[in-house]
């Protein structure tokens, strides 16, 4: 109950008020008013009010439920136009969205979709209110009405496909990360939108060693609600709320299902060697295994070596022209004394620099899996070289030079059962030789991107820092020492926990100034965000709007409304039922929002308005107020006359 409720008086004289508003707005439409009755406490709070300033022969209730309606509110609306004993309609929308879809674009999102409704609802109500001369009432309240958006600082990053977005680079359309709150599986969902706002009040921070993040007190952390279901539904809760907590479980993915068949036969080329050319299929999970093994310790070559020979015909040519037609034998080359000719062929080498002496484990897997395909290769103490331009043309993918190493997109298509294998690769590689670590190192900035990517479908949330360039010595060969350049170490934990505890004492307020941001990403509203080489899945943001005539609720906050409901006699059940727009199945506005009505309420009600959070969410919103703007032409028409 908002401070104001409180007091005795203000409910019925608001009341008062509020029927007279209608009573005297509705004088010129003698038809009276349509109201949209979606069984939800303000719609019906309206019909009362409406009904007491009209009578209920001059209100008409239309019902416009879709699929995303539950049974429940349609049954609670008939209920309130019975009692109220109004003329209603009822009109399913499902029908005009499908048409909408079909003849704009095959756009899916829930956000379009989700704003498609309420335009669709507001277009019907018009259609009665013009076809009877009637007004629409809106059923707004001013909770809602005042509501804006945004969440995290400058220095947050997005992580997308193509690596990590900040403030000023994330557009709309670019691929992220976001988990299916139900299943718990890492997603790719397109952003929708992207807003910025000025802010200057306290933030929340919460930094640990696998944490850091800077949020408005308002923003939604994804958590699980209760330490004894982590494996269940995920829900919102605000940054605010959390710091109040002794700790907050934040979770972490359970894999990727991929976009590429894990039961795919394979990769299948067509290999030459020794001038004998077959086909070979590697399992995947070999395959994977080497792709690994290649962006840590492979380059390819391609060459050219030139050689003496004896004639000039090709081995094909030979094998047609060299062959004597009566004998049916090869015919004797150019003799051999004679001055030879000189031949220049391509070459292609793969090179995996495994030493025998520190990557023994890697060095014999991979010999394991050339023999096990066939495959020729030569060896040194120090490498496995591979001659094929078939192999040369798999592995070059990868980029050459260190540097410029990355991980192939279409290999991360797959699923996570299959990824697993291109991460032992990986770390049989470049990763730590401890069984007690998980620690990849690379000096290339698209390798790391990717390579956090592959982490994140593997269901591991990692830390990145970067190392300064050192020297080691090898104790065990003769203290020889080992420069290493300035690289990327990133760690990505022993398992999969499936949650992250962030302890409050952890948690913060600090003074900030400056922007903060909140990408909009459909269907889950969660992103995956990286922070000083820290990544953690959290929230992000809320849409809607409409058109009426009137409001009459419309400085009615949130609270106000289920009071005076009670007072009037509305069902209980429409009173305490969580407020929804039901733009999509489950939809519910706290959880959407990251905050009670209730706590949202005291702060709108204060005379002076502190709280910097909430004067920009009063700012952006503040256009709905008034008419649209438009631009001033008055003093362009002094001295013209039309």
């Amino acid at each position: 109950m908002s401070a104001r409720t409180a007091s005795t008086g203000f409910l019925p004289a608001a009341r008062e008020r509020i029927v007279s508003f209608i009573r005297d707005f509705a004088a010129g439409s003698p038809n009276g008013v349509v109201v949209g009755i979606s069984g939800g406490g303000d719609s019906a709070l309206v019909a009362y009010l409406s009904v007491e300033a009209l009578g209920k022969s001059k209100v008409l209730g239309v019902l416009m439920p879709s699929t995303s309606t539950p049974n429940a509110d349609t049954d609670d609306a008939l209920e309130i136009c019975r009692l109220l004993g109004i003329g209603h309609k009822i009109h399913p929308i499902d029908g005009i969205v499908l048409a909408f879809q079909t003849l704009l674009s095959e756009k899916r999102d829930r956000i379009t979709v989700g704003n498609l409704k309420a335009r669709i609802r507001m277009c019907i109500l018009y259609w009665y209110a013009n076809s009877m001369n009637k007004l629409v009432v809106g059923t707004d309240d001013k909770s809602e009405h005042t509501l804006g958006f945004y969440c995290y600082d400058e220095s947050t990053r997005v992580v997308t496909t193509d690596g990590p977005k900040g403030i000023d680079e994330l557009r709309k359309g670019d691929l992220v990360f976001s988990l299916d709150p139900v299943s718990r599986h890492v997603t790719e969902q397109p952003v929708e939108d992207v807003s910025t706002f000025e802010y200057d009040s306290d933030l929340v921070r919460f930094k640990s060693r696998s944490v850091d993040m800077l949020v408005t007190p308002n923003h939604r952390m994804l958590v699980h609600t209760s330490s004894s279901n982590l494996g269940g539904r995920l829900a919102f809760r605000t940054a605010e709320d959390c710091l109040k907590r002794v700790g907050t479980y934040t979770p972490t993915p359970v894999g990727w299902k991929g976009t590429e068949s894990q039961t795919s036969a394979g990769l299948t080329i067509t290999l030459k060697q020794r001038h004998i050319t077959r086909r070979v299929t590697f399992a995947l999970e070999d395959i994977l295994y080497l792709f690994g093994l290649y962006i840590g310790d492979g380059s390819a070559t391609k060459g050219s070596v030139t050689v003496p020979v004896r004639s000039k015909l090709s081995r094909a040519e030979y094998a047609v022209m060299g062959r004597s037609r009566t004998s049916g034998r090869f015919a004797r080359l150019a003799d051999a004394t004679a001055t030879p000719h000189l031949k220049t062929y391509d070459t292609f080498e793969t090179d995996f620099s495994l030493p025998y002496y520190t990557k023994d484990k890697a060095r014999e897997r991979l010999l394991q899996i050339l023999r096990k395909y066939g495959i020729g290769f030569s060896l040194t103490p120090d490498q496995v070289r591979v001659s094929s331009r078939e192999i040369y043309e798999i592995f070059i993918q990868c980029g050459i030079g260190a540097a410029n190493k990355h991980i192939p997109s279409w290999i991360l298509r797959y699923p996570s059962e299959l990824l697993v294998h291109l991460l032992r690769g990986l770390k049989d590689s470049d990763g730590s030789h401890s069984e007690k670590l998980n620690v990849y190192y690379t000096t290339s900035t698209r390798l790391k991107d990717d390579f956090v990517q592959l982490c994140v479908k593997l269901g591991r949330l990692p830390t990145l820092r970067q190392r300064p360039a050192r020297v080691v010595m090898m104790k065990n060969h003769g203290n020889k020492l080992i420069h290493s350049s300035a690289c990327y170490e990133i760690s990505y934990g022993l398992a999969r926990r499936g949650y992250r505890f962030v302890r409050s004492s952890k948690g913060e307020l600090v003074a900030y100034k400056g922007r903060v941001w909140c990408p909009s990403v459909p269907p889950f509203e969660n992103i995956l965000v990286e922070r000083n080489g820290k990544y953690i899945f959290s929230g992000n943001t809320k849409f809607g709007d409409g058109g009426v005539d009137f409001n009459p609720i419309g400085d009615l906050y949130k609270t106000e409304v289920r009071e005076m409901s009670k007072m009037i006699g509305v069902p209980s059940s429409v009173v305490t039922k969580p407020s929804s727009p039901r733009l999509w199945e489950g939809h519910e506005a706290e959880t959407e929002l990251g905050i009670s009505y209730a706590d949202l309420d005291k702060q709108l009600v204060a005379k002076n308005v502190k709280d910097e959070k909430i004067r920009q969410m009063i700012k952006k919103n503040a256009h709905k107020a008034g008419d649209p703007p438009i631009p001033s032409l008055e003093d362009l028409r002094v001295g013209f006359q039309p």
